[in-house]
């Protein structure tokens, strides 16, 4: 199963965005291995928890930030996080059934997060450098 590694293509020029961008890129990642060499369920539980729980953590900050500066489209970026933590919830539930996790779970995973980042959380930055945010590498600190 192919890792994605963290490229300029996924920078929405906000850093402190694009590091947790990055961190969540690399749960995904860990997951895609557990998955692939079949690690032990409690390694693939660890994996999931941390993913749960920096999910809702980025998710947080990144609604925060938007509520700050009045984001025009908050109520559907939030709505589309409510969707993503929900699956993953239920992921981390199923699991916690007893189901396996596939490597079709890994495929959503990353194709949500970087088709989020790349369309989504670019645009926020785009809104912000047209309300003229010049730096938007400040914007959070």
């Amino acid at each position: 199963m192919a890792q994605i590694q963290w490229s300029s293509e996924f920078e929405t020029g906000i850093m402190s965005v694009d590091g947790q961008h990055q961190n969540l890129l690399g749960i995904v990642n860990k997951f895609a291995a557990a998955v692939e060499i079949g690690k032990g369920r409690r390694i693939m539980g660890d994996i999931l928890r941390d993913l749960v729980g920096y999910t809702q953590e980025h998710f947080l900050y990144e609604e925060s930030l938007m509520k700050e500066a009045e984001y025009s489209n908050l109520t559907l970026h939030v709505a589309q996080h409510h969707q993503l933590l929900e699956k993953v919830q239920r992921f981390q539930f199923d699991f916690n059934q007893g189901k396996r996790l596939t490597k079709d779970v890994h495929s959503f995973l990353q194709y949500w997060l970087l088709n989020h980042i790349q369309v989504d959380d670019i645009a926020f930055a785009n809104w912000l450098a047209a309300g003229g945010v010049e730096d938007t590498t400040t914007v959070g600190s």
